[in-house]
Parts: structure tokens; C-alpha cells; sequence
């Protein structure tokens, strides 16, 4: 019973916190001004970040409601600790992301954390790594080649 009602106060918090991000992300977007070029059917820079502030606030009140559900008495509860365990491999991996992509660039640094990610989530390597560069490959080639973003090219100055 108590681990019960510590995922669901965990629940909580995490559902407070990314609807709190969300309704942030909205405010914050809504002060970027449109270019004065752009055309009234345009929806202008704004619109992104609104867009997944909103997701991210319906995903938050999803989860707050989530944590007041009652859980089934006859459910089995396991332990915390892999899922902790887990949570902090995920951290430890985000911060080593963000840290390595200006030194070996986007997408060596994308593949491998998408990579691990995805193998940490039970995934066998043989289905991850397909997955990992078909996606980062994706990602280089819409927002690199069609929306002409310049993503971290890194120390090594690597074209992909």
C-alpha cells in the first residue's frame, strides 16, 4: 500500500511539473513577435513553442488525473528500484547528451543517445541501432536539408 500511494504522489509531482512547463512554454511563446513580413495566414514563430506547451500541459493533466485513479488492490506492486534505477540512467544520459553534442555534433551524439535510450527500455541492440540512425537520419534530413536548420556540427566539423 504504501509504495502505492508513493507512485501516485510521484505521478503527481511529475504531472504538476510538465503541466507547469507547458503553461510556461505557452506564456513564453506567446511573447515572440512575428516577423513583420510574414502574412496573416502565416501562424509565425510562436506557433511551435504554443503548440507543444499545450501538448506538454495536456500530458501533465493526464497524469495528475492519472495519480487520483484508484489502483487495483489485486495488482502486484514491484520494487522501485529498477525503475529508479532506470530514471537516473535516463538523467545521467540526457546530461551526458547535452554535454557531448558540441564537442562530436548532433547526430553521432543523438544516435548513441537515442541508441542507449532505446536499449535501455528492453530493446534488443539489433532493433536499436536501425532505429536510432533511421531516426537521427530523419531528423538530419527535414530539419537539416528541407528547413535549412544548422544543427551542432561539433569539433570534428562532420557534414551528417
Amino acid at each position: 500500500m504504501r509504495i502505492q500511494l508513493r507512485q501516485s504522489g510521484i505521478q503527481r509531482i511529475t504531472g504538476i511539473f510538465w503541466l507547469a512547463v507547458g503553461l510556461a512554454a505557452v506564456v513564453l511563446g506567446r511573447s515572440i513577435r512575428k516577423p513583420g513580413f510574414a502574412s496573416n495566414q502565416d501562424p509565425g514563430p510562436q506557433f511551435f513553442p504554443e503548440l507543444l506547451g499545450f501538448i506538454l500541459a495536456l500530458c501533465g493533466i493526464f497524469w495528475v488525473l492519472k495519480s487520483f485513479q484508484s489502483i487495483d488492490k489485486d495488482s502486484e506492486v514491484t520494487g522501485g528500484t529498477s525503475s529508479n534505477r532506470t530514471l537516473l540512467l535516463f538523467i545521467g544520459g540526457l546530461a551526458a547528451y547535452l554535454l557531448a553534442m558540441p564537442w562530436v555534433g548532433f547526430s553521432i551524439a543523438s544516435c548513441v543517445f537515442v541508441y542507449c535510450m532505446i536499449w535501455l527500455q528492453g530493446s534488443r541492440w539489433f532493433l536499436a541501432l536501425p532505429l536510432s540512425v533511421g531516426l537521427v537520419a530523419g531528423i538530419q534530413l527535414l530539419f537539416g536539408s528541407l528547413f535549412h536548420v544548422q544543427l551542432p556540427s561539433g569539433v570534428l566539423g562532420l557534414p551528417f
